[in-house]
C-alpha cells in the first residue's frame, strides 16, 4: 500500500481549519485501501499577541470583518458549510479569544506519546471545544481535560503544560512553517513538497493526495 506524509498548519481557533480537517479525513476515507496517511497537526497561531486571559470574541471580529452584519454573514456561511460536514458552530457561545500556544503545545505532546489515534480524536476535541461548546482554550486545566477525555493521561497532560517542555520545539516548528510560505491557514503539505492552501473541498484534496503518491519515491509497496 502507497505511504504519504500530510503536514497540516492549522489553528484551533480557526473556523476554516475545522472544515479544512473535515474535507481532508472525507477526502483520505476515500482512499483507504489505495494508500495510509501519516497526518502530522503544525502549530499556527493567527492571533500570537492574544494575553493569556484572552479577548473579547465578538469585538474582535467585528472589528476585523467591519461591523455585525458583515460577521453574522460570514458566521452564517460557515454555519451552512459546516452543517453538510456534520459540524455545529455555536459562534455566540464564544465569549473569549484564546492564546493557542499550549493547545499546540498539547498537541505536539499527544504526537510524541506515538498514539496517532488519540491524537486525531484530541485535535477534533479541540476545535469543537472552541466552536460548538464555546469553551475557554487558555485554561491549562480545560486542556488537560480534554486531553484525558481523548484517552490520554490527564495528570500527565497537565504537568507537561504546566512547564516549560515543548516551548522552544513548538516555537521552531512555526518557524519552519513561516519558512515554508505559510501565512495563513489551513495550509496543507504534502509528501513535504506540494502544497495545499485553504478550506478545499474534499474532490481537491483527493486529486492532489493522488497525484502526489504516484509522483512520490516513497510511495512504495508496503
Amino acid at each position: 500500500m502507497r505511504k504519504i506524509t500530510i503536514d497540516v498548519y492549522s489553528d484551533v481557533v480557526c473556523p476554516w481549519c475545522f472544515l479544512g480537517k473535515h474535507q481532508l479525513e472525507k477526502a483520505l476515507d476515500g482512499l483507504k485501501g489505495e494508500l495510509e496517511a501519516e497526518l502530522r497537526w503544525l502549530p499556527f497561531e493567527l492571533r500570537p499577541d492574544t494575553p493569556s486571559q484572552g479577548r473579547d470574541h465578538k469585538a474582535e471580529l467585528e472589528r476585523k470583518m467591519g461591523g455585525a452584519e458583515n460577521l453574522k454573514a460570514a458566521h452564517d456561511r460557515l454555519k451552512s458549510l459546516g452543517k453538510d460536514l456534520g459540524i455545529s458552530y455555536d459562534f455566540d457561545a464564544i465569549q473569549k479569544t484564546p492564546n493557542t500556544f499550549d493547545a499546540h503545545r498539547l498537541v505536539w505532546w499527544a504526537e510524541r506519546q506515538g498514539q496517532g489515534e488519540k491524537v486525531e480524536r484530541l485535535v477534533e476535541a479541540l476545535f469543537k471545544a472552541h466552536f460548538s461548546e464555546g469553551r475557554f482554550l487558555g485554561d491549562r486545566g480545560l486542556l488537560a481535560g480534554i486531553a484525558g477525555q481523548c484517552g490520554l493521561d490527564e495528570g500527565e497532560a497537565l504537568r507537561f503544560l504546566e512547564s516549560r517542555e515543548g516551548v522552544e520545539e513548538v516555537r521552531h516548528a512555526e518557524e519552519e512553517g513561516v519558512g515554508l510560505g505559510v501565512e495563513g491557514v489551513p495550509f496543507v503539505v504534502l509528501e513535504g513538497r506540494y502544497a495545499v492552501s485553504g478550506a478545499q473541498g474534499a474532490p481537491a484534496f483527493e486529486q492532489a493526495i493522488r497525484e502526489v503518491s504516484r509522483l512520490s519515491p516513497s510511495a512504495g509497496k508496503a
